[in-house]
């Protein structure tokens, strides 16, 4: 099994994540092609682009200009606390416990939207077709703080999933489904590499992250030591704070940036992934 791997970091991340999978396609790395690709936040907007659309991942960065200034909009009007955000962004554990208390505070943050209305904040964003059942979308349940990857099989849809999978602590709001609410699966880990342990198997797992985390070192090993061979690629500095991630400004700095690694790192990795 060969899993794609792919890390939150806001609409500024998607538009970094996007370009750079485009730079790696087009090279001849086919990460479209992946057996597995799991997103969270930022990253289950890029995999339902690659895993549905991969030739259209280069208009993916001018919808994410609309998401930012939906993100600038809301801040101006005082919704939410990208305090919290920040807290989320800065912790360096995944355990339940600390994601159950960021969750929770998440929700009281911002009060929860219905399955309807989450399907309506993505819908127009994300591309037209079936959920691809190779794609995993992780998102956290606020009440336990257990992380879950959600599937085609599940039952929700695909806007639904990736609305939970991108509810930011403090800047979007958490989704009720059946009965339970989601939060971003970010406020445990920015990539959550490690669920891909409960898949079983082995094989290459890579590693796209735009925002560098100690977690990804300690999932790693995790996967390592179950027989995965691991590569992680985290985005070379193109912000500076936690809030550039959400803002439009830095939306062309980012896929410049995304478009500049892939160019660098295409050839290694693309000899890596084929083994």
């Amino acid at each position: 099994m060969n899993a794609l791997v792919l890390g939150g970091g806001g609409p500024v991340g998607v538009a970094w994540t996007s370009a750079l999978l485009h730079g790696l396609v087009s090279a001849g790395l086919p990460l479209d092609q992946a057996d597995v690709v799991l997103g969270t936040s930022a990253g289950s907007v890029a995999g339902a682009w690659l895993t549905m659309t991969p030739d259209g991942l280069p208009e993916l960065p001018g919808r994410m200009v609309d998401r930012a200034r939906w993100h600038a909009a809301n801040a101006k009007s005082g919704y939410g606390d990208k305090n919290l955000l920040r807290r989320a962004m800065a912790q360096s554990t995944s355990d339940t416990e600390s994601a159950r208390s960021i969750g929770q505070a998440a929700v009281a943050a911002i009060p929860p939207i219905s399955s309807d209305q989450a399907e309506e904040l993505w819908k127009a964003t994300l591309p037209e077709g079936p959920w691809s059942p190779r794609l995993r979308i992780a998102a956290v349940n606020a009440e336990t703080g257990q992380a879950r990857a959600w599937s085609a099989a599940d039952g929700v849809s695909l806007a639904v999933a990736v609305s939970c999978s991108t509810a930011a602590p403090g800047v979007a709001p958490p989704v009720t489904v059946a009965g339970s609410v989601w939060v971003d699966g970010g406020v445990r880990s920015g990539t959550n590499a490690d669920l891909l342990v409960d898949l079983g198997g082995s094989g290459r797992v890579l590693v796209l992250a735009p925002v560098p985390n100690d977690n990804h070192a300690r999932e790693a090993d995790i996967l390592a030591a179950h027989g995965f061979q691991v590569r992680v690629i985290t985005a070379t500095p193109f912000y500076q704070a936690v809030s550039d991630l959400l803002d439009p400004q830095f939306v062309d700095v980012a896929v410049a940036a995304g478009a500049s690694q892939a160019g660098d790192i295409a050839e290694d990795l693309t000899a890596w992934w084929r083994g």
